[in-house]
């Protein structure tokens, strides 16, 4: 999880399945190569599958594993610190 946009790829997952190019609008600066390269250590890891449709034309889906849905409560609890982080960056009480 610690490998640059690991964490927002397996975010956006949490909603449900989804097509590449649905994983590439919802992070849009994250370039073809870069995702497409996470995804794949993501599957090989077994926190990612990727779902192939036999109906045409082929849909390809990336869809959380078990495994990779109870990351969920670290995601947010990563959320939660970068946003503490941030504010006493920023010299907000906290």
């Amino acid at each position: 999880m610690g490998r640059r946009w690991t964490g927002v790829i397996l975010d956006q997952l949490r909603s449900g399945a989804l097509r590449f190019n649905e994983l590439r609008e919802r992070i849009p600066r994250i370039t073809d190569a870069m995702l497409s390269q996470r995804l794949k250590e993501l599957e090989l890891a077994g926190v990612v599958e990727r779902v192939v449709t036999v109906a045409r034309p082929v849909e390809v889906r990336y869809t959380l594993t078990g495994i990779g849905s109870r990351l969920g409560p670290v995601l947010d609890a990563v959320k939660v610190w970068s946003a503490d982080w941030a504010a006493h960056q920023a010299g907000e009480p906290g």
